[in-house]
């Protein structure tokens, strides 16, 4: 399977501008080969918390019709972010993560199990209830958004069934370094490919630095690109298996005695 990360200088709550980068990328992924091209978190706004604004009704959001119809135009499944106003009986909206097949139709989608509190992100989004994974050619991906990513636990919940995680962030290059450094911590602690996409440029104020990457199961940076807008792509292959057998880490956790600590 071969990725491709879309690494965005959004139009700062400019749906339409923002739409027309992801255009330009798709169709570079679409001649580059790639099978699945991912973008950052609320990819055609940029990280907003006004939702009255950018909102969209989560039964018929306008982003995943207009997404579906780049996919099925290039032949490309795309995996993207946007905002949800709240669902009936709710007063805050959730942060999703949507991946659409070749043909535009919706595979998997994700609500951010942890906003981001420093953020103000939990004022105005509802953390999702459930962990999601979506098969994939052969492979099956773990969706995951922006701070999600400072909580291992989940990663290794997912991994159990997933051999590749995504992660979709807007994540500020003050805090580059952190973003790599757990990238490569995830992959290596779960044995798994682990792809993680971010904007690029000035956003509401804050600089962002990309540095979109993918790392394989054993840790090695096998793509990434840093201060710039355009695409990364990379070849995931079908060796997690075989790692986890070989080396069999999972196999020594102790679930069980976890939970009882927890649980105390």
């Amino acid at each position: 399977m071969k990725i491709a990360l879309g690494q965005l200088n959004m139009a700062w709550e400019d749906k339409e501008l923002s739409l027309q980068k992801v255009r330009k990328l798709t169709a570079q992924a679409a001649a580059g080969e790639a099978d699945l091209i991912v973008f950052p978190e609320m990819s055609l706004t940029g990280f907003s918390m006004d939702i009255d604004r950018i909102g969209e009704d989560p039964d018929q959001p306008e982003s995943v019709e207009r997404m579906g119809r780049i996919a099925g135009e290039y032949h490309i499944a795309i995996g993207f972010g946007w905002a949800a106003l709240p669902e009936a009986g709710q007063t805050k909206g959730t942060n999703r993560f949507t991946v659409l097949d070749a043909e535009g139709k919706v595979l998997g989608e994700y609500s951010k199990l942890h906003p981001f509190r420093y953020g103000g992100e939990t004022d105005i989004y509802q953390g999702g209830d459930r962990l999601v994974t979506v098969p994939f050619m052969g492979h099956t991906i773990g969706l995951f958004v922006c701070y999600d990513l400072r909580f291992p636990e989940i990663f290794e919940l997912v991994s159990e069934q997933a051999d590749v995680m995504l992660v979709i962030a807007d994540w500020p290059a003050s805090r580059a370094d952190h973003w790599l450094t757990l990238l490569k911590a995830r992959a290596i602690e779960n044995q798994s490919y682990m792809a993680g996409v971010n904007c690029t440029g000035r956003l509401n104020g804050l600089d962002y630095s990309g540095d979109s990457a993918v790392f394989d199961p054993l840790g090695n940076l096998l793509g990434t690109l840093h201060g710039q807008e355009g695409i990364v792509i990379c070849e995931i292959g079908h060796d997690v298996q075989a790692l986890r057998q070989k080396f069999q880490m999972k196999q020594d956790r102790r679930n069980e005695f976890y939970i009882q600590e927890y649980q105390k």
